[in-house]
């Protein structure tokens, strides 16, 4: 490993401003420069949306302007605001199903079976994963009431999928059986929750090539 680096020292606004001249990058409004600064931290701004606009020496390419990255991290803010309520949406939906379906063929703890997954070490990760989130939303009324007051303190999975991590709903589903999978209650929510997903993914790939069209 090579030498670590040092941590660089705060900036003024103004000095952030200074800073983003030297590199190269065209300021044509330094008002308009540091009030943006000043609602939008430098790191979120600035570190983020230039990583596609710089050449090998640090400096930016010719021609690239502070309002050029502001446009970029607009473009990504409404992007998010238009596509996430509706990957929530299909989220929300994939979680009941998934949960109604395997209450409904293993039971409500049939989650704890090995037998009822394909891969029985995947199923010995995904119980230490939900023993973990279980742990961080420990307070949460409902995660309580079934740890105090139901026989062996279990989630019954209705009630687990809703402190599944987005990774941890992968996994379960990853390891389901394929007879369960291949459920077109499953497959066709999944199918759509997938393309939402998909297309957000491939909207933020697209924000890093978006400056050549601009």
């Amino acid at each position: 490993m090579g030498e670590l680096k040092k941590h660089q020292p705060p900036m003024t606004i103004d000095e952030q401003v200074e800073n983003l001249k030297s590199i190269g990058l065209i300021v044509d409004d330094e008002a308009y420069a540091k009030k943006i600064l000043n609602d939008i931290s430098y790191f979120r701004l600035v570190k983020a949306y230039s990583l596609n606009l710089k050449t090998k020496n640090g400096c930016y390419n010719k021609q690239t302007t502070f309002k050029e990255i502001v446009d970029l991290y607009l473009f990504n803010a409404n992007l998010r605001q238009i596509i996430f309520p509706e990957i929530e949406k299909v989220e929300i939906n994939v979680r009941c199903r998934l949960a109604n379906f395997f209450a409904e063929q293993y039971g409500v703890l049939g989650y704890l079976q090995a037998e009822n997954f394909a891969n029985e070490n995947y199923h010995a990760e995904f119980l230490k994963d939900i023993n973990e989130e279980i742990g961080r939303n420990s307070k949460a009324p409902f995660v309580r009431n079934f740890r105090e007051n139901y026989e062996g303190g279990y989630l019954p999975i209705y009630a687990l999928v809703e402190v599944f991590s987005f990774g941890t709903l992968s996994k379960f589903y990853k390891n389901m059986l394929n007879k369960d999978k291949k459920a077109k209650d499953i497959w066709c929510r999944l199918y759509i929750f997938r393309k939402l997903v998909g297309e957000h993914i491939v909207c933020e790939k697209y924000l890093c090539t978006l400056r050549k069209n601009i």
